[in-house]
């Protein structure tokens, strides 16, 4: 440290390692030399504590009072990491009320304890934060800033069933009692879950992000133009200022606040299937059967508190062997078929509730030990919870270390011991509580802090932290090898460092609740939590509000195989007459197997970004602003989302219309994910996209130029997210789908075993890929796979598939020697067009060790095409009868039925097909509906009056075109 007059400067100097491969970071180990500098202002009964972890995050603590007798460091809540990357900033200077690091100027107002901050790095304001006391409790911090446009985060709250759309200015986030809360919308119940994240965006590039690091309840206020509000329910204010070149950075920050989040087990990111719920292992047989009659992939079943003896053993946690006999040998038949199960737990414990084999029930022996949430000070009577729907009872104190540790011994080893390693934790708000109850507590700079409002909003995470030392602490007993997942309908930031994530609650079957949980997913992600689903179709089928159940369901099904983890159908069996939720038994069964099998194919590309997750702290599918921020038109859209940086795919939520409407492509070159064709070259597009191809209910998704796509071979026999065919075996073929582009990407595929933990130890293996064109050829380069996992393929065979919707290929090379395309004799280490727009090279099997550069000499089409979907409206047909197009130009017949083309009943009577390579040589076309007998031929009406006509796109996607009997 060195001063100059009252100037302090403090350089430090810290050492990293950190190896990358290319554009994209590769895990590497960092080492370390460091001093956090911080400093401490007091004035007016008022002070500041000041740490600068880095150059661009400020850790605050300000109050009302004297300085702390033991001041620094800054207390930080259970909710932040206590491991954290950052070693203090680089440089820090302080002179009077102005401290500087090397990215950041701050300024203290030492009357009105205002803090500004300034980005130097990128040259502009961040925020101005003014707290003000109250002489309770019930303190506020006031957020000025020029950047306040827009506002992202703060966890899970549904607010508007009306949109799928939207950010928080203009609204307000109102917390329950506590703080989280479990309350009624639109027909369900939901969760309001407390992440007190703030992402702030303002012209352009112009961003910030504020997490306050308190555990009490918050009220945030956007409805004002010239500040937001915030009011915190606790003495002390302290807050991370982060600072940032755009939101992927932000959120990439914070994330290592609270901890990156661990690779959640392969199986995980299937289906699931649940209900409340299945009585028996028979009803469990029933549902998997149709499934594989079916040909659906399935990972595992979710079991409701049936599996423990449904509300009568509220607690019990022990398989009821009168309906689930022999739970031990019935997991192990599963298992060997690739099913798993997910049980449910309650923090309740009943009275009722029974040990085996013993007189004492579970709730007497809580209470002598003092483990229950107690309704006094002093002694171990506990807040007792009277004729409740589970029964009557108390409520396990997971503030209590002791208590949890000892839960865990007696109930989750012997689960474990069965075969069990995933946990579905539910009522943890929690639901039902007393408010003037004690807890063993936490303690805050030496304060214990022991009621309700203490631990309310930290309740679930303090029980999913118990969870996961206690399997720490079991992890050399061989059953605690596999890694274990927490699924909760609370949390808090942190959970996910443990394997955690969150499903939305009890959702209203109808548009409200989908159109909401759509929106949700965004500021979700934003709040760190990658793992986030909802019960797909409804939980509460009561309130459906459509026609048909079954298009309500197809519709959500398709959504969830997107953007939810897992997909998870569950619903309340018996509420109404239709309370189905397996995927082969209601909805459009071939649209649902159709978008199954997707989700399936595309497992390699999410399970990296799983990885990406957990190295990287990068969102698995974050809002269009995480890389579109500059772009005004993306800034309310939560409906469309991307998949890593490669897809983008747009949620659909509404009825009776076969079409999505003013779906945003930013800016650069798309192409439709499933058909491979160019949908735009330049982006910046509003385009009404069909949610039908060729029949089959899909959300319209998008792949970018430059796009690499590991996926999985997936037929009709895959079984499982591990690749298991129903005759035993597994294909590990190495298949990526590239849309080659001149600007160079690339793109690392992670894999492992998909299930130990040996994934910490670095027990994973990384495979570099990258392409590029330049001048006409195609490279795409396999490198050579670094690191191992336990039964790894030494060996495999590749498929190298790229799009080419403009182009042909004149000759294809592997490491400089030209193949052959295929034909019947030759199916290995040649090439092939297939019918996707896309040309494909397949291997011979190729050790995994050695570099791979595959070559494709392109030519340009002479001429483009187009694509439009065709719509038949009040096409009304009995049966044997279907509906037709046709035309003046050879795609669509030439005006002979004959060569008519056939559409689909999709939103019947509107009838409609996607039809792609449409020449662009021929401008205007005209084209007429038609009946036809489907036996004969015979055409049984014309649309009458004149033709339908348009003017052809120059190439791409043209929209939609409507005739109409």
């Amino acid at each position: 440290m060195i001063r100059v007059n009252n100037l302090f400067i403090i350089k430090v100097c810290f050492i990293s390692s950190f190896t990358f491969l290319g554009n994209i970071g590769i895990y590497a180990k960092q080492n370390h030399n460091y001093i956090i500098p911080n400093t401490q202002i007091s004035a007016n009964d008022k002070y500041i504590l000041l740490e600068a972890l880095s150059d661009d995050i400020i850790h605050i603590e300000t109050a009302q009072g004297t300085l702390p007798n033991t001041p620094l460091p800054i207390y930080r809540s259970p909710m932040i990491s206590k491991n954290l990357p950052y070693f203090g900033a680089t440089e820090f200077q302080k002179s009077d009320n102005k401290i500087e690091t090397k990215n950041l100027s701050i300024n203290v107002n030492k009357e009105t304890f205002c803090i500004s901050f300034y980005n130097k790095k990128l040259g502009y304001d961040l925020t101005t934060l003014c707290p003000n006391f109250n002489s309770t409790e019930n303190n506020s911090l006031k957020i000025i800033s020029s950047q306040n446009k827009n506002a992202y985060g703060l966890g899970q709250y549904f607010y508007d069933p009306n949109s799928a759309d939207g950010d928080w200015v203009g609204r307000k986030w109102e917390p329950g009692e506590f703080g989280n809360a479990f309350v009624g919308f639109s027909g369900g119940a939901n969760s309001k879950v407390q992440f007190p994240i703030l992402y702030a965006l303002g012209n352009g590039k112009q961003n910030y992000a504020l997490f306050i690091d308190s555990t009490y309840k918050m009220a945030w206020d956007f409805t004002r133009s010239d500040y937001w509000n915030v009011n915190l329910w606790e003495k002390q204010i302290r807050y991370f200022i982060i600072a940032g070149d755009n939101i992927e950075n932000l959120r990439a920050k914070y994330v290592s606040l609270i901890g990156n989040p661990t690779v959640p087990p392969k199986k995980l990111l299937g289906l699931w299937v649940s209900e409340y719920g299945y009585k028996n292992w028979n009803e469990v047989d029933n549902k998997l059967t149709s499934l594989r009659t079916n040909h659906f992939p399935v990972d595992g079943f979710a079991l409701d508190l049936y599996w423990f003896g449904g509300t009568k053993g509220m607690g019990s946690l022990i398989f009821d062997e009168s309906n689930f006999p022999n739970p031990k040998e019935n997991i192990e038949k599963y298992k060997k078929i690739g099913i798993e199960f997910l049980p449910i737990q309650e923090p309740y414990i009943s009275e009722s509730a029974q040990i085996p084999n013993s007189n004492i029930n579970d709730f007497s022996d809580l209470v002598s030990r003092c483990y229950l949430v107690r309704k006094n000070a002093q002694g171990c009577a506990p807040s007792y919870f009277n004729n409740m729907w589970w029964g009557s009872g108390g409520m396990l104190d997971w503030s209590n270390e002791d208590a949890s540790a000892y839960w865990f011994q007696k109930k989750q080893v012997p689960l474990v011991k069965l075969g069990i390693t995933n946990f579905w934790l539910d009522l943890n708000e929690p639901e039902m509580y007393d408010p003037n109850a004690y807890y063993a507590g936490i303690k805050i700079n030496g304060a214990l802090k022991n009621r309700h409002a203490d631990i309310a909003n930290i309740y679930a995470l303090k029980w999913i932290e118990g969870l996961d030392k206690g399997y720490n602490q079991n992890k050399n007993q061989i059953e605690f090898s596999n890694r274990p997942f927490y699924m909760s309908r609370a949390g808090s930031p942190g959970m996910q460092r443990y394997g955690a994530g969150m499903w939305s609650g009890d959702i209203g079957s109808n548009l409200g609740g989908l159109r909401a949980h759509i929106n949700n997913q965004m500021n979700v992600s934003l709040s760190g939590i990658d793992f986030y689903s909802a019960d797909t179709g409804g939980f509460h089928r009561n309130v459906f509000d459509g026609k048909d159940i079954n298009r309500l369901y197809t519709m959500w099904f398709a959504n969830a195989t997107a953007f939810d983890f897992p997909v998870r159908p569950h619903t309340v069996v018996g509420e109404t007459n239709n309370s189905e939720t397996s995927p082969s038994n209601i909805g459009d069964i071939i649209s649902n197997k159709e978008n199954l099998l997707q989700r399936y194919a595309l497992a390699p590309y999410y399970y990296s970004l799983f990885y990406r997750a957990h190295l990287f702290a990068e969102a698995v599918t974050p809002p269009l602003i995480t890389f579109y921020q500059h772009d005004k038109n993306v800034r309310k859209i939560s409906s469309e989302k991307m998949i890593g940086k490669f897809l983008l795919a747009s949620a659909v939520f509404q009825y009776d219309d076969p079409i999505r409407r003013n779906i945003y492509l930013p800016e650069g070159r798309w192409l439709n994910f499933h058909t491979l064709e160019e949908v735009t070259k330049t982006g910046k597009v509003f385009i009404d996209f069909p949610t039908y191809l060729d029949g089959k209910y899909k959300i319209p998704l998008f792949v970018s130029e430059g796009a690499i796509i590991p996926q999985a071979y997936v037929d009709e026999k895959t079984m499982d997210m591990h690749g298991l065919r129903l005759d035993g075996t597994k294909i590990n073929d190495l298949i990526i789908k590239v849309v080659p582009s001149e600007k160079e990407s690339s793109f690392v595929l992670y894999e492992d075993d998909g299930e130990s933990r040996e994934y910490l130890a670095k027990n994973f293996a990384q495979t570099y890929i990258s392409q590029i064109i330049s001048k006409n050829v195609a490279k795409i380069e396999i490198s050579p796979t670094q690191g191992k996992y336990n039964r790894m393929p030494l060996t495999r065979k590749q498929q190298i598939e790229i799009a080419i919707p403009n182009e042909r290929v004149d000759l294809v090379q592997i490491n400089g020697t030209i193949i052959e395309k295929c034909n019947s004799y030759l199916q290995e280490n040649c090439w092939e067009y297939t019918h996707r727009n896309t040309a494909l090279v397949k291997t011979s099997p190729k050790d995994i060790t050695k570099k791979y550069i595959y070559e494709f000499s392109l030519q340009k089409n002479f001429s483009e095409n187009a694509q439009y979907n065709f719509s038949c409206l009040n096409a009304k047909t009995v049966f044997g009868e279907s509906v037709y197009i046709v035309g003046n130009i050879p795609e669509l017949g030439n005006w002979n039925p004959a060569h008519a083309i056939k559409l689909y009943p999709v939103e019947y009577p509107t009838w409609t097909n996607y039809i792609s390579k449409i020449s662009t040589e021929q401008k205007n076309i005209e084209w007429k509906c038609i009946k036809k007998k489907e036996s004969t031929g015979e055409v049984l009406q014309w649309q009458s009056g004149q033709n339908n006509t348009f003017n052809i796109t120059n190439s791409g996607y043209g929209g939609n075109v409507d005739g109409k009997f």
